[in-house]
């Protein structure tokens, strides 16, 4: 088969990037010609196994970058491939492996937001995977998105499925923890043995709660800092550096920028602190389970299931309180139930079905594929994700989805 996937900007260390690169992977482990197309490729992807094809976009806008690249993207590939894969709202696309939550449901809650340009655009993208009779099947990571998109777009439920976890069993490491590599990775990062280490990960500091961390910081002097993802002078760390700088804690906050050792980072750190404003999943929250870190988040994190699942941290609920997120805190120094936390999340981590989702992502567009080239009829095309984890290069599966959520005692309201 051949397989076309599209993705707006292409970068280190994303989540939905990094998916986009290891199901494009997998599919071309199993014998399929798969090109990567995008608009903005800031840095070589080291292991990417598939070629990558630069479309030249010289939009100035986000908005605009998409659109236009969702154009190309289409006309380029147009009767070139068996199937069009899109890892964010473009045009035309068989599959739409979707990380956001809805442009129009946004809309519908903020009305305001109509009378932009950026917005109406996102919307009418989105509208062409999602509206009704549209032939895109739809790859959705939380249940809160199938609540958003199926309220606003009505949706054949048939189009949609839902992937577990795409936690990759690389970065899980709970070994680390007791085998030397905390503390010298502790010693790499000029920490004391003793440091009480908080980890915040991310390349959207608002979205990802960055500044209640900072203030947080501000309320606890004997508690150091570490942010992933970002690097001080970076643009889009500017805000978070300034209100550090304003509280008085930058000497306790530490940027480590793009970092691909995730569990080295996680063991060398105490709790991970993760207070969203919106998450549609935050894997981040697992790779911090399962290599036995504690968690703080709010409900607003698709993944805070996890959480209360494993008993591996605190939630905090909606709408956030910033009294509540300071006790939970205050809980989290002491050792001993951090250890209780830690040892829950390492044992969560041993459920193999956090790390299936990218292989039964694969599994699904290939046979989508090869359903299409043996013209099989949409409507007897079988949409879900598969249980077993085997590829096949067959028929489409005539498998059910699963979903089984257990409920913690980890809840703070």
């Amino acid at each position: 088969m051949r397989i076309a996937v599209g993705i707006v900007s292409l970068f280190p260390g994303g989540g939905l990037q990094r998916d986009c690169v290891e199901i494009s992977n997998m599919m071309h482990h199993f014998g399929h010609e798969v090109v990567v197309y995008t608009a903005r490729l800031t840095h070589a992807i080291d292991n990417a196994d598939v070629p990558i094809v630069v479309i030249p976009n010289d939009a100035r806008t986000n908005h605009r970058r998409q659109y236009r690249f969702a154009v190309d993207f289409a006309r380029q590939t147009s009767n070139r491939f068996d199937l069009i894969v899109g890892f964010d709202k473009l045009i035309g696309l068989d599959v739409l492996y979707c990380a956001d939550r809805s442009m129009r449901y946004r809309l519908r809650k903020q009305l305001h937001l109509r009378l932009l340009p950026r917005y109406r655009v996102y919307r009418d993208l989105e509208g062409d995977s999602f509206k009704p009779r549209q032939k895109t099947r739809l790859i959705l990571l939380s249940q809160r998105q199938w609540v958003e998109y199926l309220s606003v777009w009505r949706t054949e439920r048939g189009r949609i499925a839902e992937l577990p976890p795409t936690l990759s069993p690389a970065r899980r490491k709970p070994e680390y923890r007791v085998d030397g590599i905390r503390n010298r990775t502790r010693m790499q990062l000029g920490l004391a043995a003793k440091t009480w280490v908080w980890l915040s990960i991310g390349v959207q500091p608002k979205t990802k709660g960055f500044d209640r961390v900072v203030r947080a910081l501000h309320h606890f002097p004997e508690a150091t800092l570490l942010i992933a993802g970002l690097d001080g002078t970076e643009d889009a760390a500017q805000q978070t550096a300034e209100l550090a700088q304003r509280l008085g804690v930058s000497s306790r906050l530490i940027w480590l920028g793009h970092r691909e050792d995730i569990e080295n980072i996680a063991t060398a750190s105490d709790v991970l602190m993760h207070p969203a404003r919106y998450d549609t999943t935050g894997t981040v929250i697992l790779e911090a389970l399962v290599n036995g870190l504690p968690v703080i988040t709010t409900s607003a994190s698709g993944y805070a299931k996890h959480v209360e699942a494993a008993g591996g941290g605190l939630v905090l609920d909606e709408p956030f309180d910033f009294l509540s997120f300071l006790t939970a805190t205050a809980e989290m120094s002491d050792p001993t139930r951090r250890a209780t936390y830690s040892q829950a999340g390492i044992a969560y981590g041993q459920n193999k079905g956090l790390y299936e989702g990218r292989m039964l992502a694969a599994q699904m567009i290939i046979n989508l594929a090869v359903s299409k080239r043996r013209n099989v009829s949409e409507s007897d095309i079988l949409w879900s994700a598969p249980l077993d984890g085997r590829l096949r290069n067959g028929d489409a599966l005539a498998t059910q989805q699963q979903t089984c959520v257990r409920r913690g005692s980890g809840r703070i309201t």
